[in-house]
C-alpha cells in the first residue's frame, strides 16, 4: 500500500527477475510488500477511506484486478488530518486525483480508458520502445518492451509538432522548430539541431529519416491520397528537401492513409512497391543478419515498411522492427504509424506504459489531434 516501492503492485512477494502481469515489466529488486496504512476503525460506506486494503476486502475486488492509470498504481495517501486518508493517483507532476472509493476510481478509469483507446499513438509508441535499442542494437524479438531507460526521443516530438501544425494551421517549419527547441536534447541530428535555432531556415538537402519518423498525422488527416502526397512533401521540404527524404515521407504517409482506410497488406504493398519504387519482397529474417545503422530514408522506411507486412499483430511489428538493429527507434516509429491504422487496436498496458512517459501537455495535444481525426 502507501509503504510499497514502484517496483511492487503493493501486495505480492516479487522476486528478482519475475515479471509483473499488470505492467509486464521485469521487478529488479525482491520487494515484500504488506500495507502500512491499516485502521482499526470500521470503514463506514461513504466518508474518509482510511484503506484500500480494508475497502476492497470482501467485495470481490482485489488489487490485482484494479487497473493502472498512465503506469501509475491507485494508492492511499495521507493528509494534514489524523485520519485525513484518502484515495488518489498521483500525476507526474506530484497532483493527486481524489476518489470517494474504488468504485468510482473504475467508473473514471473505464472512461478514460475508452478515451486513450483512440489516441493516435503508434508513432510514438515505436519510438519510445526502440529508443533503448537505438545505440544497443538486438538482433532478436524476445526483449522486454519496457524499462527504467524507455523515453521518447526526437521521434515522437517531431510527430507531434506534425499534429500541431496540422490542428493550428502553423507551418510546418515554425512547429519544428518550436517543438524542437521546447524538448531540447532529444537525440536530434546534427543538421536538424543547427537548422532549430536558424533565424531564417531553409531545407539543407537531407534524405534522412527524419522527414518518413516525422509524416504519420498527415496520413491521418486527410481524406484523399493525392492530398496526403502533398502534404507529406510539404512537410518534408521545409528541411528534407532532396527527393529521397520526400518518397520516404510520402511513403510512409500514403501507407498510413491505405492502411486506416481498410485496404489490404497485398494492396499497401502493391502501390508502396509501384509508386516509390521500394523492393518490399525481402523478409525480415533476410535482412537481419547484415543490415546495420542506416539513418537515411532509402536505407530505412522499406524495412519498416516489412516489418508491418511480416507483423501479425501491432505488439509484433514493433519487435520485428527493432529485431533488425539499425536506428531501431525510427524504424519502430515509422512501422507502428501503419500497424496502428492498419490494426486499429494496440494492447492496453502499451498505451498505459507510453502516456507515462510523456507530459501532460503532450498527452493533450494527441487527444485533441485524434479526437478530430481518428474518425473509426
Amino acid at each position: 500500500m502507501s509503504n510499497a516501492k514502484t517496483d511492487s503492485c503493493g501486495s505480492c512477494n516479487h522476486l528478482k527477475g519475475v515479471t509483473c502481469n499488470l505492467r509486464n515489466e521485469s521487478i529488479e529488486l525482491p520487494n515484500l510488500t504488506t500495507c502500512g496504512n491499516c485502521n482499526d476503525k470500521v470503514l463506514k460506506p461513504t466518508g474518509t477511506l482510511f484503506s484500500l486494503v480494508n475497502e476492497v476486502r470482501g467485495s470481490g475486488i482485489t488489487q490485482h484486478t484494479i487497473p493502472y492509470f498512465n503506469g501509475s498504481r491507485i494508492d492511499t495517501y495521507t493528509g494534514d488530518g489524523l485520519n485525513d486518508t484518502f484515495l488518489g493517483i498521483k500525476n507526474v507532476d506530484e497532483t493527486v486525483l481524489v476518489f470517494e472509493d474504488v468504485e468510482e476510481y473504475l467508473i473514471f478509469y473505464e472512461k478514460e480508458k475508452e478515451k486513450k483507446n483512440s489516441f493516435i499513438l503508434g508513432a510514438i509508441i515505436g519510438d519510445c520502445i526502440g529508443s533503448v535499442f537505438e545505440f544497443h542494437n538486438l538482433k532478436s524479438t524476445d526483449f522486454h518492451l519496457f524499462d527504467k531507460k524507455t523515453t521518447f526521443s526526437d521521434d515522437s516530438v517531431l510527430t507531434l509538432a506534425s499534429m500541431h501544425s496540422i490542428l493550428n494551421g502553423t507551418s510546418y517549419t515554425t512547429a519544428y522548430q518550436t517543438f524542437g527547441r521546447n524538448y531540447p536534447n532529444r537525440g536530434y541530428g546534427g543538421n536538424f539541431l543547427y537548422w532549430i535555432y536558424l533565424d531564417n531556415p531553409a531545407p539543407y538537402l537531407s534524405f534522412g529519416n527524419g522527414a518518413a519518423m516525422r509524416v504519420s498525422p498527415v496520413g491521418w488527416a486527410y481524406n484523399n491520397l493525392d492530398k496526403v502526397l502533398l502534404e507529406a512533401e510539404r512537410s518534408a521540404k521545409v528541411s528534407h528537401n532532396h527527393p529521397e527524404g520526400i518518397k520516404g515521407a510520402q511513403a510512409t504517409a500514403s501507407a498510413v492513409f491505405l492502411a486506416r482506410t481498410g485496404k489490404s497488406k497485398a494492396e499497401i504493398k502493391e502501390f508502396i512497391e509501384g509508386f516509390f519504387g521500394y523492393d518490399l519482397s525481402r523478409t525480415i529474417d533476410s535482412i537481419r543478419p547484415g543490415y546495420c545503422f542506416d539513418v537515411t530514408c532509402q536505407g530505412s522506411v522499406p524495412e519498416a515498411i516489412i516489418s508491418f507486412l511480416e507483423s501479425i499483430d501491432f505488439e509484433s511489428t514493433i519487435r520485428l522492427a527493432i529485431s533488425l538493429g539499425g536506428d531501431s527507434d525510427t524504424i519502430a516509429c515509422i512501422a507502428g504509424s501503419i500497424a496502428e491504422a492498419y490494426y486499429k487496436e494496440i494492447p492496453e498496458f502499451i498505451i498505459e506504459n507510453t502516456l507515462k512517459l510523456l507530459p501532460q501537455e503532450l498527452i493533450a495535444l494527441v487527444q485533441e489531434f485524434s479526437n478530430k481525426y481518428r474518425k473509426e
